[in-house]
């Protein structure tokens, strides 16, 4: 019999930091396929990467990670300052939704929705890496 042991707010932070940053390496990539591709990059895309993968860095060496305080997690910089309070997970993935977003709409104008297909794609990828809350009642 499989017993599976209850994560405490603190591992499953982690946990998630984790994954987040495997979806944070294929956002980056689909970037650095769409920048070959076209003359410029809009800044907001890069801004948004390094906050997030700050973040990812904050939260993986951090020795309480719950414990973070809005006015910290706000310090680094990033499209989504003062969304999230002190949700680091959420104030990842929004500045992750935020490159998402931005590369697709930057496909589609300059490259075409063929290509942009093709980044919504490899994007899509990115959400799999991340496992969804599962809650269990009793």
């Amino acid at each position: 019999m499989l017993v599976r042991q209850l994560e405490t707010p603190e591992q499953r932070t982690k946990r998630q930091c984790g994954e987040l940053e495997k979806a944070w390496e294929i956002l980056n990539e689909a970037t650095i396929e769409l920048a070959s591709r076209i003359r410029s990059v809009p800044p907001d895309i890069f801004v948004s990467l390094r906050g997030a993968k700050d973040l990812i860095s904050l939260c993986e060496s951090h020795q309480t990670v719950t414990e973070l305080t809005p006015t910290e997690i706000d310090s680094y910089q990033g499209y989504c300052v003062s969304c999230c309070g002190s949700d680091i997970v959420g104030r990842i993935k929004c500045e992750l939704r935020n490159v998402e977003d931005l590369i697709i709409l930057k496909a589609i104008n300059e490259v075409g929705s063929d290509f942009a297909l093709k980044l919504q794609d490899k994007t899509m990828k990115a959400w799999q890496a991340t496992k969804p809350l599962t809650v269990t009642t009793r």
